[in-house]
């Protein structure tokens, strides 16, 4: 039984692939301006200096659904790779109602493998520095993200589609620093309504 259905599945992908094949939609200096909204799910914190401190993990991290919103603007550098930079806002609320805010400013690097026109499927890295603030203490913190967005485009220049994620964000000291064993990983899950406008 299970060989049938992966059986099935092979053959229901190959007969997909001519959909999926075009690749040259996008041209090289073609331009996409995208905003981005939705919620933000807590994801893990590691205090990895600390091993008083257990990681936690989704619900356990003491942090309520949030929130996320971005602007981006890319150019096509190929028929598949488009660069640019995005500036997003994240927020949390702690079970004591405690705000963290979180202030990403990134490049951005997207490959688009799937594109006929009007169905795109993009994944889309981030790298670079997010300010950060919870309750009294702000600080400046290395950041990354990683994402995948299906699009659907209703007309020839505007498309609407769900991005998820991950994005993660760094606290380090040095073992000399008295706040030592506070460094920490952290990581939230955005998912977004996201609405672009190519030319």
């Amino acid at each position: 039984m299970k060989r049938a259905i992966l059986a099935i599945l092979i053959l229901v992908m190959l007969a997909a692939a001519p959909v999926f094949a075009r690749s040259t939609y996008y041209f090289t200096g073609d331009q996409v301006f995208s905003i981005r909204a939705g919620v933000n799910f807590p994801g893990f914190f590691t205090f990895y200096k600390n091993p008083e401190r257990p990681s936690q993990f989704f619900w356990n991290t003491h942090l309520k659904l949030g929130g996320f919103a971005s602007i981006a603007y890319q150019g096509y550098v190929s028929e598949t790779l488009a660069l640019g930079g995005e500036l997003s806002y994240a927020f949390n609320y702690s079970r004591s109602d405690i705000l963290l805010t979180t202030v990403p400013m990134t490049a951005k690097i997207t490959w688009v493998p799937v594109q006929t026109g009007k169905f795109d499927i993009a994944m889309s890295l981030n790298l670079g520095g997010a300010f950060i603030r919870y309750n009294e203490g702000k600080f400046f913190a290395p950041y990354a993200s990683v994402a995948l967005a299906p699009s659907f485009f209703f007309t020839e220049n505007w498309g609407l589609g769900v991005e998820g994620g991950l994005m993660l964000t760094a606290e380090f000291y040095t073992k000399n620093s008295n706040k030592n064993k506070a460094s920490a990983f952290a990581g939230l899950l955005p998912v977004t309504m996201v609405l672009s406008y190519r030319h």
